[in-house]
C-alpha cells in the first residue's frame, strides 16, 4: 500500500556556511493495507521528519513515496495525521471538534449527527459531548483527536508520539484503547514513537532507525498474539523482543556479538 524508495531528506543550514542537516537518509520501507508500523528510534533520529514526508507535509530530496501506486506530493484525505499535542480547537465541544474535518468537507447542513454519535459512543466519550477541551483529561483530548482522524474513514492514520506527554498509566490505557479501535476499524498505522515497549506492544512490525542521519537499522516481525494484554510486557517473548530492540539501538562498539534477525 505504501512503498517508501530510497528517500532522503537534506535541510540547508541555519548557520551561514554552515553543513546542511541530513535528517532522512536512504529509507526503504513497504507498508501493508491494514498493518499496523511502529518507529522507534533516538531522539533527532528523523521518525517525525519521515512521518511528515509521508504525510505529504514536506517533499523528499531524493527518492519517492507512494501511496496505492501513486506519488505522494501533498497532503490528501486518505491519509490522517495524530500529533503529540491534540491540537484541539479549544472553543469547540468535543463533538465539534470530532466533526471539523467533516464539516469542512460536506459543510455544516450535511454533516451526519448519526455517524458523530456513533463515533464518540465508539470512543467512550459518551457524556462528554458538549464538554470542551480544557474540561477533559490528556487521554480524553487525545480520544477526540483520534476520533478526528477516525471520523473522515482514512486509509492511513500517521501518529506522532500520540501518547508521549500522557503519564503512565493513562498512556497505557490508550495503547490498549488504540489496539480496540484499530481492531475495529483496520487502518493501516503509522506510529512513531521514542519508547520500546510502546513500540512492540502496538505493532505488526517495529522499524528500528539509527541516530541521525536516519536510516532504517533493522525491522523486527512481532509476532505476539492479539489481542494483547496488560501483562504481555512482562512475558518471555516480549522481552526478548524488547532485548533485540535495543540491542540494535546501541552503538556498535558496544552490542553484544549475537545475531539480531
Amino acid at each position: 500500500m505504501i512503498a517508501v524508495s530510497e528517500v532522503s531528506k537534506v535541510y540547508p543550514s541555519q548557520v551561514r556556511g554552515g553543513r546542511p542537516l541530513v535528517a532522512v537518509d536512504t529509507v526503504d520501507l513497504t507498508v501493508q493495507d491494514g498493518e499496523f508500523v511502529t518507529v522507534v528510534g533516538p531522539s533527532g533520529c528523523g521518525k517525525t521528519t519521515l512521518l511528515n514526508l509521508l504525510a505529504g507535509f514536506e517533499q523528499p530530496n531524493r527518492g519517492e513515496i507512494r501511496l496505492d501506486d501513486r506519488p505522494v506530493v501533498r497532503p490528501g484525505p486518505e491519509r490522517a495525521v495524530v500529533f503529540q499535542q491534540p491540537s484541539l480547537l479549544p472553543w469547540m465541544t468535543v463533538k465539534e471538534n470530532i466533526a471539523f474535518g467533516l464539516t469542512l468537507r460536506e459543510g455544516t447542513r450535511r454533516v451526519d449527527q448519526i455517524r458523530i454519535a456513533s463515533m464518540v459512543e465508539t470512543m467512550g466519550l459518551t457524556g462528554f459531548e458538549n464538554h470542551r477541551p480544557y474540561q477533559l483529561s490528556g487521554g480524553m483530548q487525545q480520544r477526540v483527536a483520534i476520533a478526528r482522524a477516525l471520523i473522515i474513514e482514512p486509509r492511513v492514520l500517521l501518529m506522532d508520539e500520540p501518547f508521549g506527554a500522557l503519564d503512565a498509566q493513562t498512556r497505557s490505557e490508550m495503547q490498549r484503547f488504540l489496539l480496540s479501535i484499530w481492531g475495529k476499524l483496520h487502518p493501516t498505522v503509522l506510529f512513531v514513537t521514542h519508547d520500546v515497549e510502546e513500540a512492540i506492544m502496538l505493532a505488526d512490525r517495529v522499524v528500528v532507525m539509527t541516530p541521525r542521519p536516519g536510516r532504517i537499522a533493522d525491522i523486527l516481525t512481532v509476532s505476539l498474539a492479539r489481542p494483547r494484554q496488560w501483562d504481555l510486557t512482562l512475558s518471555r517473548e516480549f522481552n526478548e523482543y524488547k532485548r533485540k530492540i535495543l540491542q540494535v539501538l546501541r552503538p556498535p562498539e558496544e552490542r553484544d556479538p549475537v545475531r539480531l534477525a
